[in-house]
């Protein structure tokens, strides 16, 4: 075998042990494919004019989004639209619905560790909800969710640093940081309106595209999460995600919520805030 050939087959191998050993064949890092229908609450924001998955979002109601500010603050509501009710990405999907308006927290300040990370979307036409198209459960206000508790992430975002925006939603099981423990990974006093969640050893969570996605707590449908920022490359230890604090907002999404002209229920913890109970059709 000539030298030139020899180079050439050591550079192949090394480049496939070094593929290997990146876990970039993970999803959304290192998660999988939710079943269909599993997470009828996750929509995905979409740049209107290209149809690109710009960021992850959950439907509250019939009428209202839940998602991160920093994916909408530089927006107007005609260049965003959602997919809904599919959990797979279609560029052309058929079910997608246009935004009316958009309400970023008063107090958001990306400067300040990305403080008040949250947003809610008024839609321009109301969403049917089915078996697939469900809102997504509020916390209640101001509750603690505990350090170990486990969680759940989804989203449609990139399976690692430079990777792909993902076809097909992912999900990944996470541990809830403590404030304190949270703080200490970041080297840095984060808010108490943040919460982290991720593996101590890393290797799992939040990529870009996943941001104004939800983190759920295991075995539920209550939001106690917003993807906010993460510390590149994706997962790496030992710093968690850092999500926005959902149980800390509650309070200001009803008030936004109930001040349009046209006021919507919320499900909160084991009430319906609002006129009447999320529907259901077949």
């Amino acid at each position: 075998m000539a030298p030139s050939e020899r180079l050439a087959l050591l550079l192949l191998a090394t480049c496939t042990i070094l593929a290997r050993a990146s876990g970039d064949n993970g999803k959304i890092v290192n998660g999988t494919t939710a079943a269909p229908g599993e997470l009828p609450f996750v929509v995905s924001l979409r740049r209107s004019k290209s149809g690109h998955h710009s960021c992850g979002a959950t439907l509250l109601n019939s009428d209202w989004i839940l998602t991160a500010a920093h994916c909408v603050r530089s927006s107007s509501p005609e260049q965003l639209d959602l997919q809904y009710g599919s959990q797979s990405l279609a560029r052309n999907s058929s079910q997608l619905v246009r935004v009316a308006a958009i309400f970023v927290h008063p107090g958001y300040e990306p400067q300040d560790k990305y403080v008040n990370d949250i947003a809610l979307l008024q839609l321009a036409q109301s969403v049917t909800l089915t078996k697939r198209v469900q809102p997504v459960r509020l916390p209640e206000p101001h509750q603690v969710t505990p350090g170990n508790a486990s969680a759940v992430l989804a989203g449609w975002g990139l399976n690692a640093t430079g990777g792909l925006v993902q076809r097909d939603l992912q999900k990944v099981q996470l541990q809830v940081f403590s404030d304190a423990e949270c703080s200490e990974r970041h080297q840095t006093q984060l808010h108490g309106t943040q919460i982290c969640a991720g593996l101590p050893e890393g290797g799992k969570g939040q990529c870009s595209g996943d941001s104004g996605g939800p983190l759920l707590l295991t075995g539920t449908d209550t939001q106690v999460g917003i993807v906010s920022w993460s510390i590149k490359p994706c997962a790496r230890p030992p710093f968690p995600g850092v999500f926005t604090e959902v149980s800390a907002y509650v309070d200001w999404i009803v008030e936004t919520v109930g001040s349009s002209k046209t006021p919507s229920s919320l499900w909160v913890g084991q009430l319906i805030v609002g006129r009447s109970p999320p529907g259901l059709t077949s």
